[in-house]
């Protein structure tokens, strides 16, 4: 049982996948402690890193050696048999992925209660439209507004490369040894004007959110380590090489022992002449990984910024723009797990004085 776990390369994907969109932070260690294992780090090792018993990582171990990714889950007490059997549960996903204009509807989306008329009509087995949602959700479904892709404008050849490129840096940033702290690198501007999510309401009357009579934003300068989930970040008035440096010196200070590989967009003013020369004075500090053109999906960061909005800013009308910072310095704090982990936050002014 000691012996470590041999992933192919299918495996290695789904458990990077699951590992970052898991609201768990059980299942977020359960998936590091398999991509960890897939090396050949001890069990202690594992565990000391992970702060964790060793007999968890054995635990989580021979779990998916039994049971595969789906073991890594939680589990749900029993009660009495499903209808949700197998079979059903199989239609209601090709159901799912499949336009309802094919099947001869006069309608393009499915809402619960459509697709569970059309599941009794050829199943013969009802759930309410309550009770599908929840299948939905178990099954890894949930509701999203559709997004334009990026493909035809980006360079295929380039992204697939990109994609095969951060693989390989991500099993290195996995063992004992790094030798680099890879740290995904993007900016994100939040404002007093509130985002809207869905909540829950009486029926019949529309929740209110109040909104600023004039809107105010500032942007966050963030950086998120993908072998431990820490954020680092810093937040400015606007986007600019002089705030990007701000940043940069802030990942130095937070990595004094460590080389830094940045992931980064090709943003405009990441290519200053301030910051291209900064980079290079630090070149044996910090290197960047440019990402092709057109590629957000490549930037694990992108699902960090969606959830602090979607759980820290979402309805919420902040009355001045401290207000706006201190709540999102929170939602850092939260996901960052502990506060005296949090010191990779740094005042902005401070570390301003040490541009150039």
């Amino acid at each position: 049982m000691g012996h470590g776990i041999r992933l192919t390369e299918r495996q290695w994907d789904e458990l990077d996948h699951l590992r970052f969109t898991a609201s768990s932070a059980d299942v977020f260690r359960n998936c590091l402690i398999i991509l960890k294992s897939d090396s050949s780090e001890t069990i202690p090792s594992i565990a000391s890193q992970l702060g964790c018993a060793p007999e968890t990582v054995k635990r989580v171990r021979r779990l998916y050696r039994q049971g595969g990714i789906e073991a890594l889950r939680p589990i749900k007490p029993t009660g009495r048999p499903s209808k949700a059997t197998p079979e059903f549960l199989q239609t209601m996903k090709q159901a799912v992925l499949t336009n309802p204009l094919t099947l001869g509807y006069g309608f393009s989306t499915w809402s619960a209660a459509r697709l569970a008329e059309h599941l009794a009509k050829i199943t013969r087995i009802r759930f309410s439209p309550d009770q599908l949602r929840r299948l939905l959700h178990q099954e890894g479904f949930s509701v999203h507004r559709p997004k334009h892709t990026m493909k035809g404008k980006r360079d295929e050849v380039a992204y697939v490369k990109a994609k095969k490129q951060l693989k390989r840096l991500k099993k290195n940033a996995l063992k004992d040894d790094a030798p680099e702290a890879l740290v995904f690198q993007d900016e994100v501007e939040i404002h007093r004007h509130p985002t809207l999510a869905r909540i829950w309401g009486p029926v019949g009357i529309q929740p209110e959110v109040p909104a600023p009579g004039q809107n105010e934003k500032k942007v966050v300068y963030g950086g998120i380590d993908y072998a431990s989930g820490q954020i680092t970040h810093t937040i400015a008035d606007s986007k600019s090489g002089t705030h990007l440096l701000v940043f940069l010196i802030t990942v130095l200070l937070a990595y004094p022992t460590r080389k830094i590989r940045l992931v980064c967009d090709n943003g405009r003013f990441h290519h200053t002449k301030a910051v291209q020369v900064w980079l290079e004075a630090n070149k044996d500090r910090i290197e960047i990984y440019w990402l092709p053109p057109y590629s957000p999906s490549l930037n694990l960061i992108e699902r960090l910024w969606g959830h602090l909005k979607r759980t820290v800013l979402a309805n919420v009308l902040f009355q001045s723009l401290n207000d706006l910072e201190a709540a999102f310095n929170i939602g850092v704090k939260r996901v960052n797990g502990r506060r005296d982990q949090m010191g990779f936050v740094f005042d902005h002014d401070d570390v301003l004085g040490k541009v150039g």
